[in-house]
């Protein structure tokens, strides 16, 4: 498939996936542990979706007023009351998160190639449960269904593998159980609330993620857990929250790894930025820069400085609709073309499906950048998936 002669990889989506569903990849001591939090068992209205809420938050006051601003039929009916979407037209299929059939309908529609799956925000809520063994449970079963749910279209569809930040070695157990199949292209560790990916115990995910060609994914979160800065110091108001965390957490995030050395001591590692916006980024590594100088005392030896790590050719980030061709172009000119990634967010409420691509591939960018931010970028990241490609073309000769 190609769109416009460009052949369209998505960086950033998402999947549910329904709980109802990961529960059957679930052995019955591991559901049984899930029992003591049925009161934070949720039924999404419109797509029928099971999830988890322990550690949500609400934000629910009005900037201006002391009391929340809502009135009596919203006040308390949901950790994102108030938030209405994108809507550009045609909402995503209500059965993406479960039935991988409509999502590839969905993305024939819009004219995309490949997506790149994670699981959505919610998820993190197992990052709070005081038995981290129900967190293991819950990370292996979705590894387990994503190889199912993937393996229906191997050549359009991968993810990360989910990584426990709380007991490592039962996530080192779960990456080398599933490091080499098809639909893992890269790792995402959920580091619990306050522990930085700069953390020495993480150390052994990141030599993995080099032994094994996977990409090392930073997502952001928001409204609910982990919270990053941005999530928990927001005034309980939602239009803050979401402007602020994201990108906030991303920027924390890309320092904490460069800043750590990882990048030295792993020279394949590939590290790439999601969701937390893209036009602050030349700004910020000009910042990490000079206090990489003057306040050395505070990391490691470092080879190079933040923004030579930036424009290694290892370093990626994905771009957000809202910050548009002027500041896209800016990022580009200012650190090189091969950073930035194209990336919608579907099918979240920010996405705007089904006129994501449309929208990048009507901004008077260049051709060679456009091909680099929809294809090359993406397949140099997530480069796993350009292996698997490989080896089903020759298996089908």
């Amino acid at each position: 498939m190609a769109k416009n002669g460009f052949r369209i990889f998505d960086t950033d989506t998402h999947v549910g996936p329904s709980m109802d569903v990961l529960e059957t990849y679930m052995d019955s001591a591991e559901r049984n542990l899930l029992v003591p939090f049925a009161e934070y068992r949720s039924v999404a209205r419109r797509t029928g979706q099971v999830t988890y809420r322990m550690g949500a938050r609400k934000y629910e006051r009005r900037l201006g007023r002391a009391d929340t601003g809502l009135d009596a039929e919203n006040r308390n009916a949901g950790y994102m009351t108030g938030f209405t979407g994108a809507h550009k037209g045609r909402d995503p299929s209500p059965t993406v998160d479960h039935d991988v059939h409509s999502r590839i309908v969905d993305m024939d529609f819009e004219g995309v190639d490949v997506n790149l799956l994670l699981p959505s925000g919610w998820f993190g809520a197992f990052t709070t449960v005081p038995d981290v063994n129900l967190e293991l449970a819950a990370f292996r079963a979705y590894n387990r269904w994503m190889a199912d749910y993937c393996g229906a279209y191997p050549e359009r569809l991968g993810g990360v593998v989910i990584l426990s930040g709380r007991d490592v070695d039962g996530g080192l157990a779960e990456l080398k159980r599933c490091a080499n199949e098809a639909w893992a292209w890269g790792i995402f560790v959920y580091a619990p609330y306050g522990k930085p990916l700069d953390h020495p115990e993480f150390e052994p995910y990141w030599a993995a993620a080099q032994e094994h060609d996977l990409s090392v994914v930073l997502h952001t979160f928001t409204v609910m857990p982990p919270y990053a800065p941005g999530g928990l110091d927001t005034w309980d108001n939602l239009w803050l929250q979401r402007s602020a965390a994201h990108p906030w957490c991303g920027m924390r995030n890309m320092a904490s790894v460069i800043g750590s050395g990882a990048m030295d001591r792993y020279p394949n590692l590939r590290v790439g930025c999601l969701e937390a916006g893209h036009s602050w980024l030349p700004f910020w590594v000009k910042r990490l820069d000079e206090h990489a100088e003057s306040i050395s005392s505070a990391l490691p030896a470092l080879q190079h400085t933040p923004s030579e790590y930036v424009q290694s050719g290892r370093y990626f980030q994905s771009i957000e609709m809202s910050e548009g061709p002027e500041l896209t172009e800016m990022v580009a000119r200012q650190l090189g073309d091969g950073i930035l990634m194209y990336a919608s967010d579907y099918p979240h409420g920010e996405s705007w499906f089904p006129k994501s691509v449309e929208t990048v591939m009507g901004w008077s960018l260049s051709d060679d950048l456009k091909q680099k931010l929809f294809w090359d970028n993406p397949l140099r990241f997530y480069r796993r998936y350009a292996g698997v490609k490989s080896a089903l073309s020759a298996a089908r000769v």
